[in-house]
């Protein structure tokens, strides 16, 4: 970079980091910090265990551990947790030919022009959402060559066009775009209009950077380590020194790539005296970024904390802050309560969705609301919950120029862990800041609105009429693309391109189920009311009726436990609300039966 800079060949300026401002000062870290009394407040970026510039170090490498733990390593072993750091020589899905076009939808190919493998020391990224590069300088891509290559110095060094979307390259394709734009004003459909995102290709985007205009210059032990890391088994800082510039040397002494046994058990774990006995890392590193607020102190002081935002979408890596405010974490439910880590994917790792290895699901604790969807027959029969309680609303690319949160896309990967829906015509789940536009290309500073519990929630477009190209409620073989406007299979008018319509949709579901709970609760009153009237009814009648509103009072509960209101199964949920009601009208029936013959 420094050369094509002194040849005057470098089209855009670069910055120079270490990203220190990101541990510390990123989101009001100052601020929390000087509130509660700490000298430093990681509120988004926690460091690992050891760094790669840590030498001599303790690390052994997966393939030691396996030895011992072959059952977790094969599960690891065909995780993305494993596939997300690779050499070039082992991107199995294109043949290792990084040069090539991936699909046959856009020429962008996992390499970005002027780049080559022999400039390269690890792709970052899997065929779920993206690709990137660390260079053999072990310094984050963020950048291209126009008309030449940089292994030789020819053509121009320039800023962006240097991150390979899975999304933009295979599935939003000028033609899709066009669509998406009918419904989501102002959605790019041509080059130039990805705006800071655009590159030369369509399918390769600026990620880091501003295309042709600024860049980082940042070591990858400052930015790609911290979650995507890799390891050396160098002895001193000067062998690893020596070795950068050189691919062969540093592949030569990698110990090991991807998030490893080692990020979470520590370096060397419980071998050879290593001091990382246990657990000295969990899943909250990577997946637990917050930003810190202020003004949320408000509606829940004792959660201060919203989501980390890169732009107009939640960022990759926020699983953990949206369940740090939900019922589900003051419940005490944590990652490991459901998610197996070692078997992070049971699905192929070159899907363009990812299923996990649970040990509990949903159905598991929430037993009535399985029993409601089970009955509920139909379209959503084959679904389950994390259908519309889990929808992918979290962004790996910080691609502004593709996400529109108040229409539920584009640019979301990752599934949310909020749970919490709320049945609104209007309120959102993504807000920018008070009194901001709504536009995703210029506002930044977007966070997460709560409910009247200071809890974060799903409104009703991200949970029915997303679209996602990396969501398996929408992508996995025999799915309906549920009610997105692009991807669904299902009639025009059930294809939702704003959130009045599925609140139309929903409340012809629920009134009828709250109008009779309501009865039903009314219908109870009334009973005990005959009941404590007439102190003369014989026991055979009073039976009769108590065990009938017995019936219709276990009714009541179910729906009131299942919450739903004839969401999760509208069809069941009003065929036992009528079967309440008839319990009640037969109890009040054999109480006025009584009164007549006693008169």
């Amino acid at each position: 970079m420094f050369k094509y800079e002194k040849a005057g060949k470098l089209a855009g300026k670069y910055t120079m980091s270490d990203r220190q401002e990101e541990f510390v000062e990123i989101n009001k870290g100052p601020k929390y910090a000087e509130k509660v009394g700490l000298e430093h407040a990681a509120v988004t970026y926690r460091l690992a265990w050891d760094s790669i510039l840590d030498y001599p170090n303790k690390y052994v490498g997966p393939k030691k551990c396996g030895e011992c733990h072959p059952a977790q390593y094969t599960q690891w072993e065909r995780s993305r947790h494993r596939k997300t750091v690779r050499f070039t020589n082992d991107i199995e899905e294109v043949g290792n030919d990084l040069k090539k076009p991936v699909y046959s939808t856009a020429p962008a190919s996992i390499l970005p022009l002027g780049i080559q493998a022999e400039d390269v020391y690890a792709i970052i990224g899997t065929p779920r959402t993206k690709y990137g590069f660390i260079d053999k300088w072990l310094v984050r891509g963020t950048y291209h060559v126009q008309d030449g290559n940089l292994s030789d110095l020819t053509g121009t060094l320039t800023a962006g066009g240097n991150q390979f979307s899975r999304v933009w390259s295979e599935n939003i394709t000028p033609e899709v775009a066009k669509k998406i734009a009918e419904f989501s004003p102002g959605f790019p459909t041509k080059m130039e209009d990805f705006g800071h995102s655009r590159s030369t290709v369509w399918g390769t985007n600026s990620y880091g950077s501003k295309y042709a205009e600024t860049m980082m210059f940042q070591p990858a032990s400052s930015y790609c380590e911290i979650c995507h890391p890799f390891k050396f088994n160098f002895n001193t800082k000067d062998e690893f020194f020596a070795a950068i510039g050189d691919k062969e040397k540093l592949e030569a002494h990698t110990i090991s790539l991807g998030i490893s046994c080692e990020e979470c058990h520590g370096p060397g774990a419980h071998l050879y005296g290593a001091r990382g006995a246990g657990m000295p890392s969990n899943c909250e590193r990577c997946h637990q970024r917050f930003a810190y607020q202020d003004d949320e102190r408000e509606p829940n002081p004792r959660k201060p904390f919203n989501v980390y935002f890169k732009s107009s979408c939640p960022s990759c890596g926020t699983e953990g802050s949206q369940m740090y405010s939900s019922a589900h974490y003051d419940a005490g439910m944590r990652c490991t309560t459901c998610h197996d880590p070692h078997e992070v994917t049971i699905n192929d790792w070159k899907d363009g969705y990812t299923l996990t290895g649970l040990k509990k699901t949903c159905a598991d604790c929430h037993e009535t609301q399985a029993e409601f969807f089970k009955a509920a027959g139909g379209v959503h029969a084959k679904d389950n919950c994390t259908g519309c309680h889990m929808p992918n609303m979290m962004s790996c690319e910080n691609f502004a120029a593709i996400q529109n949160p108040d229409k539920g896309g584009f640019d979301n990967v990752r599934a949310s862990h909020i749970w919490n829906i709320k049945v609104s015509k209007d309120e959102k789940s993504i807000n920018p800041p008070a009194g901001k536009d709504r536009d995703p290309m210029k506002v930044k500073g977007w966070r997460f609105e709560r409910d009247n519990n200071g809890r974060f929630f799903i409104d009703l477009m991200w949970s029915c009429g997303r679209t996602s190209y990396s969501d398996p409620d929408l992508m996995k073989p025999g799915a309906s693309g549920c009610h997105s406007p692009v991807q669904s299979t299902l009639p025009a008018d059930l294809k939702f391109t704003n959130q009045e319509m599925i609140y139309d949709k929903v409340m012809a579901w629920q009134t009828p189920v709250k109008e009779g709970y309501d009865k039903i609760k009314e219908g109870l009153k009334n009973v005990d009311k005959a009941i404590a009237n007439n102190p003369s009814l014989n026991s055979t009648d009073k039976s009769k009726a108590l065990l009938l509103a017995k019936e219709a009072n276990e009714i009541k509960k179910k729906l009131e436990k299942d919450g739903g209101w004839g969401i999760h199964g509208p069809n069941y949920a009003k065929r036992i609300v009528d079967e309440a009601l008839v319990y009640i009208e037969e109890a009040l029936n054999i109480l006025s039966g009584q009164k007549t013959a006693k008169k």
